[in-house]
């Protein structure tokens, strides 16, 4: 055997090239399996074990006012493990750096270190001490954002009241891992923070002696799932006391959020390298059958002088081995440092206490495996090829190939017009049935992934305009604490630098159809207004209706609704009157289930006059203007949040779409490897059989370059083929992303212009291009008198 070592030692090395793109296909394969496996192992053992250590509530119950005592009834409730009351309310932070106001969320914990549900981890600085009553807990991204220590005051506007608070400490807490705030969907610790009270300071700030406005509990495992008839329960013992809102795990926005991501990583971290694996099989299966071919003399002789078939089978069979055991080898290691990297993207999105690259060594040697039983696969049938050859047989070179002609030239009236060139790529092409075959799968793969990364790169970028452009137009929009007059619209317009001011009423409300329920809100729009513009599917603008509501189409398709049908509206504020309004427009939408209203319809359904709980502003575009603008802002007793939409759009673009950006690149590059890897194998095993023919042309007079330009014909139009029936193939996966990612929070848009067919027919030109200049050079080295000289 060590005889069959050392020629495989030499084989392997004589086809390096060869070799070696077929490893770049491994590599990239396993790589991708390892990065985006570990990414949604990741964060699937982090949330696990941060909801564990923290004891994630499974509910969060909002109401106006609870006195503690009158909780026995709830406690009491089937299915409820433990709840813990408490105080939790919107607020503004006044931070003398920051012109804008800052958006916060004030929540109360013990006075005193104990166990809690919804607990927090300390990542600097010590818990409430009995030193003072007005000391508070930052969330960590906040704080570092902001360059908050402990030590340090820092202002907050608490019940109308400007508030000074200690820092003793920085927290993270499991119910803000993906922390927004309202009227964001990305979070931005520069405006929006979390901040932790005691139990007795909020009590006394808020007016709240012995009494909470959200109840937080876990449920027993039988009802966990399905926590529904619970909450049921649950308003009916606190209608006394105003249920605002009703949320269950699976709706909070934060677990949302997080869950989606984690799901949709699950789902493509086997669709991507499946693709690598299954054209680095088939590439490294042309490769063994031509060896075999190639060695069939030598076959021959191994078998007629005692090689048994099982070494023989084995040889060849260690050789595709050898390439997936290398494959794996680099893949696993570049998907270990890819896996760092993706890691750490997520730590701009998501506030863990310890989200780290775990190293699990399962799924690494489940890497390799996978890459060691493709290489074998694509392998074994070259081998299986040898052994069946007979000795005798073996040893009589091959028969020359019936030419014959190819279909192409039946059809006198085209073949009639090709030059000498195309001719003679054409007939290569239609002779080499399995190589041009597993060529035009290859570029098919390519042409997936990049027209997925680059409809992706579209997608995202429409989304940002469909959105902040054409849908939600005001520079500004802050809300207040509870209703206001039309008094509160005009006092906005006098605000430094307002151009023009529009009233927005938001009514949290369920919506039910029958035994569908969800839950959701309405937002009331003048209806001559042009700072938000819902619009369909084209982007043309729509009209808000006189009455009825206007509801977005993913709400409509999951509570079942159709033009005309009427919806059960039960409001959560006010007078919590249900009423029955109908759907008289549909809207699209691609951030949340907006459902939108004329203001003064959905006043009248509250039995209000006009009110309000917000304003949009379209201000004027000047500095100095604005400075003065939130100066005035931050002085307004009621302001419960403010969102600029010149930030929200920042903020979008410098995290989640530069990390989106990065992804896409990555499978960008992923295809290009495709393309080039194939065309430079398939390209470089028709340049080996087809040496004498290419020195005789040499001979004859043509070029280097005349020579390469025949092979560059060949792989192009391979190449542009597979571009064109992988075309399909990239509409559906484009389709079927858009499918995972039809989420209640988040949509893509199914965008696919002009240009990004376009940009793909470019980048695998230019990757095929790529994979030429190699085989350019093999022919431009070539010796042609020894090619000559090589006996039949």
């Amino acid at each position: 055997m060590a005889i069959l070592h050392r020629k495989l030692r030499r084989e392997f090395w004589a086809s390096r090239g060869m070799m070696f793109a077929i490893t770049a296909l491994m590599s990239v394969g396993v790589m991708g399996y390892i990065y985006m496996k570990s990414a949604y192992q990741n964060l699937l053992y982090a949330k696990q074990e941060y909801y564990a250590n923290s004891r994630m509530s499974d509910f969060w119950i909002d109401l106006k006012k609870v006195p503690l005592a009158d909780l026995d009834a709830v406690r009491e409730i089937p299915g409820i493990s433990e709840i813990r009351a408490r105080i939790g309310y919107y607020a503004t932070v006044d931070l003398d750096r920051i012109q804008e106001p800052v958006n916060a969320y004030v929540v109360s914990l013990p006075d005193h270190r104990a166990p809690v549900i919804n607990d927090v981890v300390m990542k600097r600085g010590g818990y409430f001490t009995d030193q003072r009553r007005n000391e508070v807990l930052v969330n960590e991204s906040f704080a570092r954002h902001h360059k908050l220590h402990p030590g340090q005051w820092i202002n907050l506007i608490l019940n109308n009241r400007r508030e000074e608070l200690f820092i003793v400490g920085t927290a993270v807490s499991s119910e803000f891992v993906y922390l927004v705030s309202p009227g964001s969907m990305i979070p931005d610790p520069q405006r929006f923070g979390v901040f932790y009270i005691k139990q007795t300071y909020a009590e006394e700030i808020f007016d709240m002696d012995g009494a909470a406005n959200q109840i937080v509990g876990t449920l027993s495992p039988e009802v966990r799932d399905d926590p529904d008839e619970v909450l049921q329960r649950i308003d009916r013992a606190l209608s006394d006391y105003g249920v605002l809102a009703k949320t269950p795990l699976k709706d909070q926005a934060s677990n949302r959020y997080l869950s989606d991501e984690i799901r949709g990583v699950g789902v493509f971290s086997t669709i991507m390298p499946s693709m690598f694996l299954a054209v680095a099989a088939l590439v490294l299966y042309v490769l063994m059958s031509r060896l075999i071919d190639q060695q069939r003399v030598l076959i021959g002789t191994l078998k007629a002088i005692g090689y048994s078939d099982a070494q023989i089978f084995r040889h060849y069979a260690l050789l595709g081995a050898f390439v997936g055991a290398l494959g794996g080898a680099f893949g696993s290691a570049a998907g270990w440092y890819l896996s760092i990297v993706v890691t750490n993207l997520y730590k701009t999105l998501f506030e863990f206490p310890n989200l780290e690259n775990r190293l699990d060594w399962t799924l690494y040697a489940g890497g390799i495996a996978i890459s060691f039983a493709c290489a074998l696969a694509g392998s074994s049938q070259g081998a299986w090829a040898a052994i069946k050859l007979r000795p005798a047989e073996a040893m009589r070179p091959r028969p020359p190939k019936q030419g014959g002609k190819i279909l192409l030239e039946t059809w006198s009236w085209l073949w009639g017009k090709l030059s000498f060139a195309w001719r003679m790529a054409l007939r290569n092409i239609f002779r080499q049935r399995v190589r041009t075959s597993v060529t035009i799968f290859a570029a098919m793969m390519g042409t997936t992934l990049t027209l997925t990364g680059f409809t992706l790169k579209h997608c995202l970028n429409y989304l940002v305009d469909f959105q902040f452009e054409k849908v939600l137009r005001s520079d500004i929009d802050f809300s207040f604490k509870d209703e206001r007059s039309e008094a509160a619209l005009d006092e906005a317009r006098k605000l430094p630098g307002v151009i023009h001011a529009e009233p927005l009423l938001a009514v949290a409300c369920d919506f039910q159809n029958g035994t569908i329920l969800r839950k959701g809100s309405i937002s009331g729009l003048d209806p001559a207004g042009h700072l938000t513009i819902p619009r369909d599917i084209a982007g043309e603008a729509l009209k808000i209706p006189a009455s009825g509501l206007m509801m977005t189409r993913k709400l409509a398709e999951l509570m079942n609704l159709r033009l005309g049908d009427n919806v059960l509206v039960s409001p959560t504020k006010g007078l919590r009157q249900p009423f029955y309004a109908p759907v008289v427009q549909i809207n699209d939408s691609y951030l949340g289930l907006s459902v939108y209203a004329n203001i003064d319809y959905l006043s009248r359904m509250l039995g209000e006059e006009l009110v309000l709980t917000g304003v949009q502003l379209e201000l004027e575009e000047s500095p100095a203007v604005y400075k003065e603008f939130c100066r005035e802002v931050k002085r307004l007793p009621s302001l419960q949040a403010f969102n600029s939409r010149e930030a929200n759009v920042r903020n979008l673009n410098e995290t989640f779409i530069q990390m989106q950006d990065t992804v896409i690149s990555l499978i960008v590059l992923f295809a290009g490897i495709i393309f080039f890897a194939s065309l430079l194998n398939t390209t470089l095993i028709s340049f080996a059989e087809r040496k004498r023919e290419i020195a005789t042309l040499n001979v004859l007079g043509y070029t280097p370059w005349q020579i390469g330009g025949y092979f560059l014909r060949e792989s192009m139009t391979l190449n542009l083929t597979g571009v064109l029936l992988g075309f399909p193939l990239g509409y559906v996966l484009v389709w079927y992303m858009t499918v995972v990612y039809n989420t209640e929070m988040f949509r893509f848009p199914l965008e696919m212009p002009p240009k990004v067919w376009l940009q793909t027919v470019i980048s695998a030109v230019v990757f095929g291009l790529l994979a030429h200049v190699f085989v350019q050079r093999a022919v431009t080295k070539m010796d042609w008198r020894e090619a000559l000289n090589v006996k039949e």
